[in-house]
């Protein structure tokens, strides 16, 4: 048997979860994915250089 308490939190997690699911769908709308371009993915698969601190200090002048 059910108590109100628990019916309650089901319908909660009913209306949360379709909130989640209207959310998601406007972001998608106002926000649509996009494919990266060849630009990005070279940037995305480079290694980055890291600097070394007496570089940083070089370039701020320190």
């Amino acid at each position: 048997m059910e108590t109100e308490t628990v019916a309650e939190l089901k319908k909660i997690r009913a209306d949360l979860d379709m909130l989640t699911n209207l959310y998601a769908k406007l972001i998608d709308r106002l926000i649509p994915e996009e494919e990266p371009e060849a630009e990005d993915l070279k940037a995305i698969r480079s290694k980055d250089k890291i600097a070394s601190e007496s570089e940083l200090l070089k370039v701020l002048n320190a």
